[in-house]
C-alpha cells in the first residue's frame, strides 16, 4: 500500500507516460493534475517534469492534438498551460496562452445561442448544432485561468457564458444530472441517459470555476447553484460500494472509474473552498470518503487503472443500454488522468488540511 495519495498519483503518472504520448485532450488533464500536485506538495522536480512534457506544446512542436478543440486549445497545452501560467510556473507561455484563448473565442464554430459546437465536416452534416458536455472541461477552466493570468475579464465572461449555456441545454432537472449531448446525429434531442464521465466533466468544470472566478462576479451565484444542484444528483445515484456506474441511473451497468474520479475531485474542491454548503459538509465528506475508498480498489500497485470507459461520444442512441455496452479499457488515458487529478486533491485534504485519513487507514476503515 502506498503511504500517500501523492505517491499513488505519481505511480499512475509514471505508468501513463511510459505507455502513451500526450497528443489528446486527456493529456492536458494529466499534465494539469501533476502540475497541481507539484504545487500542493512543493515538489519542484515534479513541476519541472511537467514543464518538460508541456514545452513542446507551448513551442508549437505538437502540430495536432485529438479533440474538437485540438486546433485552438489542446495543441497549445490547454488547461495545463493555463494553470502553469496562472500559478507562475511558466511565465514564458503567456503569449501562447493569449493566442490560444483568442483563437478559441474568435474561430471556434458556435451555434445560434453562441455555444461552441462540433466543427462541421462535409461528411457529417447531421452533426450541426451538436453540443456536448465534454466541452466545458476543455474550455471553461482554461478561459477562467487565462482571463486571470492575462487580466482579460472577457475570457472569464465567455467561460461563464459557455458553462451556463451548456448547463441550461444539458442539465436534467428531474435527475439533477447531465445528459452528454444534444442533437447527436441530427436527432434534435438530448441523449436520453446519463454517462458517468460526462457527468464528471460537467461537475469538474463547475468546481474549478467556483474556485477561481471572482466571487463578486454577477453570475457567480448561477455557477454555485448549478454546482450544488448537480451534487445532489450525484449523491442520489452513488452505488453502495462508493463508486458511480457507467450509466449513472442503471445499477446493472459496470462501476466506472473515470467518472467516479472526476466526481470525487469536484466534491473535494467544494469541500476545500466552501462551495459545498456548510450544512452539507459532513454529508458530502462521507460521500467523498466512501467513493475515494472504493476508487483505490481500482488502482493497481503499478499505477494501472481499471474500469475506465474508453473514448465515448454519444454511442448509439445514447440510452442507458448503449452506455452500459460501451466497454471499459485497462489503462485508458481518460481514467489515468482522472485518477491523477482526484488524488492530487486528496493529498491536499489529507496532508495539508488533515480532513481525511491516509490511504491505508482509509482502506482499512470499517465505517463504510
Amino acid at each position: 500500500m502506498f503511504e500517500s495519495y501523492a505517491a499513488i498519483a505519481k505511480q499512475v503518472w509514471k505508468l501513463d507516460r511510459s505507455i502513451k504520448r500526450y497528443h489528446s485532450y486527456t493529456g492536458t488533464l494529466a499534465m494539469n493534475a501533476m502540475a497541481r500536485l507539484g504545487k500542493i506538495t512543493g515538489d519542484k522536480e515534479l513541476i519541472e517534469e511537467v514543464r518538460q512534457v508541456l514545452t513542446p506544446f507551448v513551442e508549437g512542436k505538437v502540430p495536432a492534438v485529438g479533440g474538437a478543440y485540438g486546433p485552438t486549445v489542446y495543441r497549445f497545452g490547454g488547461n495545463a498551460t493555463a494553470f502553469m501560467v496562472l500559478r507562475g510556473f511558466m511565465p514564458e507561455a503567456k503569449e501562447v496562452l493569449l493566442k490560444s484563448a483568442e483563437m478559441l473565442c474568435t474561430q471556434q464554430p458556435r451555434n445560434k445561442e453562441g455555444l461552441f459546437e462540433w466543427p462541421q465536416k462535409p461528411n457529417q452534416p447531421e452533426w450541426h448544432d451538436f453540443i456536448w458536455i465534454d466541452t466545458v472541461f476543455g474550455v471553461c477552466p482554461f478561459l477562467v485561468w487565462a482571463g486571470l493570468a492575462l487580466e482579460r475579464s472577457d475570457f472569464i465572461d465567455e467561460s461563464i457564458r459557455q458553462m451556463m449555456g451548456h448547463h441550461n441545454r444539458l442539465f436534467d432537472p428531474a435527475t439533477k444530472l447531465y445528459f452528454q449531448a444534444f442533437n447527436a446525429r441530427g436527432s434534435g434531442k438530448v441523449t436520453p441517459s446519463h454517462w458517468s464521465r460526462g457527468e464528471g466533466w460537467g461537475l469538474l468544470a463547475l468546481a474549478e470555476m467556483l474556485y477561481d472566478v471572482p466571487k463578486d462576479h454577477p453570475r457567480y451565484g448561477e455557477l454555485l447553484k448549478a454546482y450544488r444542484d448537480d451534487l445532489e444528483g450525484c449523491a442520489a445515484c452513488q452505488d453502495p460500494s462508493g463508486m458511480w456506474h457507467q450509466a449513472l441511473e442503471t445499477p446493472e451497468s459496470y462501476l466506472e472509474s473515470s467518472g467516479t474520479a472526476l466526481i470525487l475531485y469536484a466534491i473535494s474542491r467544494g469541500l476545500k473552498n466552501g462551495s459545498v454548503a456548510k450544512e452539507d459538509h459532513d454529508r458530502f465528506l462521507k460521500i467523498y470518503l466512501k467513493g475515494l475508498r472504493a476508487l483505490l480498489g481500482y488502482i493497481g500497485i503499478d499505477g494501472s487503472v481499471f474500469n475506465a470507459c474508453s473514448g465515448c461520444l454519444a454511442p448509439g442512441e445514447g440510452t442507458a443500454e448503449d452506455y452500459a455496452n460501451h466497454p471499459w479499457k485497462l489503462n485508458d488515458q481518460h481514467g489515468m488522468a482522472a485518477v491523477m487529478i482526484c488524488l492530487s486533491q486528496a493529498e491536499t485534504l489529507c496532508a495539508r488540511l488533515k480532513m481525511i485519513p491516509a490511504p491505508e487507514e482509509l482502506v482499512n476503515c470499517k465505517e463504510f
